[in-house]
């Protein structure tokens, strides 16, 4: 059995890339001004996307919030400024962006910027986790499967992780590997049974709904 807290699981780092989604634009003219904000990221132009995302992000478009908290977590534009990045990252999250859930997760995980908290890095993963994001759900997995946050459940991390893997995230996979060790033939199938059911509620759906792209270096 494992211990609490004391296996080796590989977690899911923080993720860099800012936010194309134009559903989450009210109308042309929004989703023309993100995609012009994208653009100029691309081309390494990060003042031009600062100046545009930040109006957007002000006025609640959730992406252009997204991707501002992207550019003060990097200092690209800007001088890197966590406490904004946080601001800003909380605010999309708030509105089910699930790349923000993740990422404000991941700040309370690893104390970047804010206190410390298992509680609230597990809420925000979760959150993220039952999008289809990946990510997310393998640190939920690690949270599971460590007790971090929330009480170990061991069954819980294996399916989390199996999500992830089904996705093609590799750390998820090995991790999933650790964990199959604690189990039974007979627990494996109810195991593989409860992650189709959770893959058609938590990952089915968020498919193919949008696109991330990082920023130029």
């Amino acid at each position: 059995m494992i211990a609490e807290g004391h296996a080796c699981f590989r977690r899911a780092v923080f993720f860099l890339a800012l936010l194309i989604l134009v559903c989450f634009a009210p109308g042309l003219v929004v989703a023309g001004e993100l995609d012009e904000g994208m653009l100029a990221a691309e081309q390494g132009d990060y003042e031009k996307a600062l100046r545009i995302f930040s109006p957007l992000a002000e006025a609640g478009n959730a992406a252009a919030q997204h991707n501002l908290a992207i550019l003060y977590r990097s200092g690209h534009g800007v001088a890197k400024d966590l406490d904004k990045s946080r601001y800003w990252f909380l605010h999309a999250a708030e509105q089910g962006v699930a790349a923000a859930q993740y990422n404000l997760g991941y700040m309370y995980d690893m104390g970047e910027g804010v206190k410390q908290s298992d509680r609230y890095a597990f809420l925000w993963y979760r959150k993220a986790a039952e999008q289809g994001h990946s990510l997310a759900q393998t640190n939920l997995g690690v949270m599971y499967a460590n007790g971090s946050g929330v009480a170990q459940d061991l069954d819980l991390a294996y399916v989390w992780f199996n999500l992830a893997a089904a996705q093609g995230y590799a750390a998820a996979f090995q991790n999933r590997q650790v964990l199959a060790e604690e189990f039974t033939d007979e627990k494996h199938e109810s195991l593989r049974a409860l992650s189709r059911e959770y893959f058609q509620k938590y990952v089915m759906p968020f498919q193919n709904q949008g696109m991330m792209r990082r920023p130029r270096r």
